[in-house]
């Protein structure tokens, strides 16, 4: 009992560490959309539950180290499909997960992303457990394939191994319409009455489509190195293949396709769970050793670690608010207008509403406006100099009332 609370302290020590070391750079555009439960690109569910919590000083940090936690609690999954190696085995395959570059680099980030992986070890422990799940766990697994899809629509890319654990239990097809089947048609009537996620849907998938195939070829390979460090890569992948296991493999093609679309770096965790389910398989067939595969994972890991962890410096949006709370111009009576590109970064760091600043913009809004920030090279061609006066020493280009 004691070695279990000591192994459960030791991890959330871990996710703590990896939620901290995501602070310093602030909150990323991707983030602040789902703190502030902006509507799109994802359904409702998780959103709304990150946004709930928007009163909360330490809203950022709280749910950082909830989803860390979450993943690398997700552990004893593997840890249980390893019960029956010897502890060296076990520990190797423990390590796939925890020490694998993409987890090292997302947990502790508010992002769908490791939250999807999450979804997606879940699935992998399913479909690779010794015994079939219990006929009666089926509506239980439609719930958890309800909330998935309605928190994530990446969790779409986990289907082909929730339909191997149902046709490992024999059930019935009626169970596959009305438990995977349902909840599939509800997230399609969904997202039909809202354009805005369709709209979003269509450009997240031809983003890319500009790119040449020599460079969409090397993001592909880029992703699958980070995914697994490297090594978790060459060796699940492998696995995989070797096994023979279909629902495995069409996943994985599933998975490729998608970053084949989107390559962006942050789906790398997404390719985790599977590459972890492939070293399994290889260790229960003996055809690796934990003491040849552990330490060369580790070391890659540390590797892409090294060369792929963000910045820490404080985004330019973190930046400026402080300086312009330093300066007393904060205020939620009053506007900020903003002139030149902006994210939502910008909304989530800023207690004052947030309005693009043109030279159209209605006289009301800008009488009440605290500060204009610009995010252009220059704005001084744009603003009324006899209006407002320009602060030296902001991060960006910042102008206040006369």
């Amino acid at each position: 009992m004691r070695r279990l609370i000591f192994s459960h302290g030791l991890l959330e020590l871990y996710a703590l560490a990896l939620a901290v070391v995501q602070l310093p750079g602030g909150v990323r555009t991707d983030e602040a959309k789902y703190l502030l439960s902006i509507p799109y690109p994802h359904p409702p569910l998780l959103r709304t539950l990150f946004a709930s919590l928007s009163w909360m000083p330490y809203q950022e940090l709280f749910w950082r180290f909830v989803i860390a936690s979450a993943v690398v609690q997700a552990v004893w999954l593997l840890w249980d499909l390893g019960y029956v190696f010897p502890r060296p085995k076990r520990l190797a395959l423990a390590s796939s997960w925890l020490f694998s570059a993409a987890v090292v680099l997302q947990a502790g980030t508010v992002m769908m992303a490791p939250l999807t992986a999450l979804f997606g070890l879940v699935c992998v422990w399913l479909v690779l457990r010794p015994h079939p799940i219990a006929k009666t766990s089926a509506p239980l697994i439609g719930l958890f394939w309800f909330l998935g899809l309605f928190s994530i629509y990446q969790t779409v890319l986990y289907l082909p191994l929730l339909l191997g654990v149902f046709r490992k239990a024999h059930l019935r097809a009626r169970d596959f319409c009305l438990f995977l089947g349902m909840p599939l048609l509800l997230l399609v009537l969904y997202t039909v009455a809202h354009p805005l996620l369709l709209a979003s849907i269509v450009h997240v998938g031809s983003q890319d489509a500009a790119l040449p195939i020599s460079l969409r070829l090397w993001k592909i390979l880029w992703i699958l190195l980070v995914s697994g460090s490297g090594m978790l890569t060459v060796v699940g992948i492998a696995g995989i293949l070797v096994s023979g296991r279909k629902e495995l493999l069409v996943t994985l093609m599933a998975l490729v396709s998608y970053i084949a679309l989107t390559s962006q770096e942050y789906y790398a965790i997404l390719l985790t769970p599977l590459l972890a389910s492939g070293v399994f398989l290889l260790l229960c067939k003996r055809r690796l050793s934990s003491t040849c595969y552990l330490p060369p994972h580790v070391l890659m890991s540390v590797l892409f670690v090294f060369t792929l962890f963000p910045s820490a410096h404080p985004s330019s949006a973190r930046e400026t608010m402080h300086f312009l709370r330093t300066h007393g111009v904060t205020s939620m009576q009053e506007f900020l207008l903003m002139d030149g590109p902006f994210g939502h970064e910008w909304q989530y760091e800023s207690s004052a509403p947030i309005g693009r600043f043109t030279q159209q913009v209605s006289s009301s809004i800008e009488d009440r406006a605290q500060a204009i920030v610009c995010t252009k090279k220059t704005c001084e061609e744009d603003v009324n100099t006899e209006m407002w006066k320009r602060l030296d020493g902001a991060p960006v280009e910042v102008w206040i009332r006369r």
